[in-house]
């Protein structure tokens, strides 16, 4: 049925949580802003940094959005790969969906340098064909562009591919592209909040994409 599966990165392939937090603490602390609780800012992981800092400061202010985004992006040349932790089963399942002849491809709105640096610390950067990341597109999801532009590198039709995410965004996104979309719940988003996008598969954890009838 698919030639090719799209996946989101944080909370679908990997925790970067605490390195997150730990970018945004830094940001903000020096802009002057208030510490914001660690369930707070996980609850923001795969927005862009814009919407990251205006979601938590309810600031919306230019030159604050710029220098937030300047301050997290250095801090994190510095910590986020060592705090980036790749899901145990991530692996094997990644290495079964090749087996099966898939092509596969990453869309996020980290950056493409940060996530070819971390898969490739964990030995896993020759398993992917095509990775967008935030600096690679002019729109974050969930607008489909980066969705798009890796079909099109892909060369598969749309009826083709599956993207898979943990989120509402990561939903819109393929519901945006027109693509079908499998739902991971080792986010932050309930079950019941993504019931309503109709996923073609609502999954607790990735591993659980092995040996499944939607490859059939």
């Amino acid at each position: 049925m698919y030639k090719a599966v799209i996946f989101d990165f944080d909370y679908t392939l990997a925790d970067s949580s605490q390195g997150v937090y730990q970018c945004i603490h830094y940001a903000l602390e020096r802009l002057g802003f208030s510490k914001v609780a660690y369930p707070e800012v996980c609850k923001t992981i795969g927005l862009s940094l814009e919407n990251t800092f205006i979601g938590l400061t309810h600031n919306n202010e230019k030159e604050n959005i710029e220098q937030f985004i300047k301050l997290f992006t250095n801090h994190a040349d510095k910590v986020m790969t060592n705090n980036t932790f790749i899901y145990e089963n991530v692996p094997k399942t990644l290495n079964y969906l090749k087996g099966l002849g898939l092509k596969i491809g990453i869309t996020s709105t980290k950056y493409r340098y940060r996530i070819c640096e971390i898969l490739t610390n964990n030995n896993l950067i020759s398993l992917f064909d095509f990775i967008i990341g935030g600096e690679d597109v002019a729109s974050p999801k969930p607008n489909p562009e980066g969705v798009d532009k890796i079909i099109q590198a892909l060369k598969v039709d749309k009826k083709e591919c599956v993207y898979i995410g943990d989120s509402i965004v990561d939903a819109e996104t393929a519901k945006n592209a027109g693509i079908s979309y499998i739902a991971v719940l080792t986010g932050t988003t309930r079950k019941e909040d993504i019931i309503g996008y109709k996923p073609a598969l609502i999954i607790d954890r990735i591993d659980e994409l092995i040996s499944n009838d939607i490859w059939l």
